[in-house]
């Protein structure tokens, strides 16, 4: 994986050497293998390189072919089916890199060129006869990639932090996007940023700028929502294609000039890519796979990830973060810092102490089960609202056999019941009859920031299983996923590459009849049924954690602590009012349930602090500076 800088004078004024380093200097831990620039008329290019594929300095970048120029940061998986097709197309290649494919594949069949990737990419080509410059993303959104303009500057790097190099760059924190992420814990559910004016470059969009008008404009090349189409399988049937689907994508995956690795939490994704790569011999017992684990059993899932182990022979590293090193060693904000953002919840450590690990063991490629709960129905989220579906179907049959099954997963059927109540009338009731009686749904909120809290841009009503999948996958889910993969897997310089999105898997399960992604209870029913050789405990368990953290325990042993930080969020930020702390003090004392509220203020104070950000006052867009950090 790598790195990407760009910089255009919209005056047509030379950029420095200085300008364009220091800017790719801030990415240096995406790729410490190499670095290099590429000065056009009135741009630059810049690049640092995670050599993966053709490690020789062939893929030095910027690369060129012709008169075009690349800077990529990503992983072409079908680019040697594809350079096999450009050779019979007249096409030559003095590298055996996917960097130099996608530029042929650009020159070949211009921007229609990003529907024949799978893969996970964002980069940036000059086009020479055309005088512009692209800018191009992912299907998903695996890669990052940014923008803003400064002063005469317009910028895009892999970063946001690449462009606080310079003092023109906006450091004004975005209203609507904290509250958002301090009211629902959103992040990362539009092209919007914490950064006042700079944006993100979303999944399945190419940006083109006119280096002779300075004009852009932005364009949709793959929409996943079109992409879905209602599949009309037996569960045989999308079982068999599934599988195909996965065993392919895993394959693709494996491709790779240098050592890979795995995550393996024990549950059925992580375990699923294991077992894929077992049963295909696509690895020898040097492969090595990496779980985080916990002392206290109620976070921790070795039992299951030990049953992986001893069934493939795989080598296997057990991490056990210390919640405590998020203080004690500043932990905590290294995170935010590499994150260019503030975080939920400490289950964001717990996947950066297993790149550690990974980086500890030299490994440079890691593959990870992100992106399977969205659209094979993982979350708690989705039961209910199947359960909805069955109901308005006239299948009472077969959800009353779905509330049994689940119950007998441990909560009995009227803990079931209990839930999908709650969910379908006891929660919205709630929101309700708050907003009829004038009450506050964020009382640690200033009354004038609760008022702007009160509705947000993403829909919580679904009709059906479908809908809720594709809003977890293009806004209110993975894209936080992906963004929190990407920042911990390159601050330590290792690629995550992820076999549960491939384009083509994704949209045919998620168009597929929810009875096969839910039956008996269990998510992820077709999955379950796919992958062959997965231990049983593991096919059949009942529960899933992922890179679960004790939350709260956490912050009860640290109280004193965490109540000093809530004191200086409420003194520095002017989001929150005093009530936030005697929230606080009424779950400490055991009156009142845990809120995550406590830890999202805490690391919005230090990201303010980190990135020196200004907060807007809503009344007369006056700037409210943040002190520098200290320590």
């Amino acid at each position: 994986m790598c790195g990407i800088s760009l910089i255009i004078n919209s005056q047509n004024e030379r950029v420095t050497a200085d300008q364009i380093s220091r800017m790719n200097n801030k990415v240096a831990h995406r790729g410490p293998d190499d670095e290099g620039y590429f000065f056009g008329e009135g741009f630059a290019l810049g690049h640092r390189r995670l050599s993966i594929i053709d490690t020789s300095s062939a893929g030095h970048q910027p690369m060129q072919k012709d008169n075009d120029w690349i800077v990529y940061n990503g992983m072409l998986y079908n680019y040697p089916d594809l350079r096999d097709k450009l050779v019979a197309a007249g096409h030559t290649f003095k590298s055996n890199t996917d960097t130099e494919v996608i530029l042929a594949a650009y020159q070949q069949w211009g921007v229609h060129a990003f529907e024949r990737f799978n893969g996970m990419w964002a980069f940036a080509i000059y086009d020479a006869v055309k005088q512009q410059i692209i800018l191009c993303r992912d299907h998903f959104g695996i890669k990052p990639l940014y923008y803003t303009k400064a002063g005469n500057l317009f910028l895009a790097g892999s970063e946001i932090k690449q462009f606080l190099v310079f003092p023109e760059c906006s450091r004004v924190l975005n209203t609507v996007v904290t509250l958002n992420f301090l009211t629902r814990g959103w992040l990362n559910y539009s092209d919007e940023t914490f950064f006042k004016n700079i944006s993100s470059l979303q999944a399945g969009y190419y940006l083109t700028y006119d280096l002779s008008s300075h004009e852009r404009q932005l364009q949709q090349w793959y929409s996943f929502q079109q992409a879905v189409v209602f599949e009309d399988a037996t569960l045989q049937e999308a079982t068999e294609k599934t599988r195909s689907l996965f065993e392919s994508s895993v394959q693709m995956r494996m491709r790779s000039d240098v050592p890979v690795g795995s995550c393996l939490s024990g549950g059925v994704d992580s375990s699923s890519i294991i077992s894929m790569i077992y049963k295909n011999g696509l690895a020898n017992n040097q492969f090595t796979t990496f779980s985080s684990c916990y002392s206290n059993k109620a976070y921790d899932e070795q039992v299951y990830s030990d049953l992986v182990t001893e069934q493939t022979g795989f080598a296997s590293v057990k991490v056990y973060p210390s919640l405590d090193d998020l203080l004690e060693k500043a932990d905590l904000d290294t995170l935010i810092y590499h994150s260019d953002q503030p975080f939920s919840s400490a289950s964001h450590y717990s996947e950066f102490a297993i790149f550690k690990a990974a980086s500890q063991q030299n490994l440079k490629v890691m593959l990870g089960g992100q992106g399977a709960d969205e659209y094979l129905c993982g979350y708690p989220e989705f039961f209910p609202l199947f359960l909805k579906e069955l109901l308005l179907t006239g299948q009472y049959k077969k959800a009353l056999q779905n509330i049994i099954a689940k119950g007998k997963h441990g909560k009995g059927t009227a803990g079931v019941l209990k839930e999908t109540v709650a969910a379908w009338f006891v929660h919205p009731l709630i929101g309700l009859l708050k907003k009829l009686f004038g009450k506050s749904p964020f009382p640690w909120l200033q009354p004038v920031y609760n008022q702007l809290a009160k509705d947000g841009p993403l829909n919580s009503t679904h009709k059906n299983v479908k809908q809720l999948s594709i809003q977890q996958i293009t806004c209110s889910s993975l894209p936080y996923q992906l963004h929190s993969e990407d920042r911990n897997a390159m601050s330590f310089s290792i690629e995550a590459r992820l076999p549960f999105l491939d384009h083509r898997l994704t949209a045919y399960v998620t168009g597929l009849p929810a009875a096969c992604k839910i039956d008996n209870g269990y998510s992820k029913y077709v999955l379950r049924q796919a992958i062959p050789g997965l231990p049983d405990k593991i096919r059949w368990r009942k529960e899933k954690l992922g890179f679960a953290a004790p939350d709260k325990e956490w912050i009860l042993t640290q109280q004193q602590t965490i109540r000093k930080e809530l004191e200086l969020a409420i003194r520095e930020i002017n989001f929150f009012s005093p009530d936030l702390l005697t929230r606080f003090d009424r779950f400490v004392q055991g009156k009142l349930g845990y809120e995550p509220i406590y830890f999202r203020a805490m690391t919005l104070r230090r990201f303010c602090k980190i990135f020196n950000m200004q907060q807007a006052e809503d009344q007369d867009r006056k700037q409210k500076p943040f002190a520098a950090l200290t320590t």
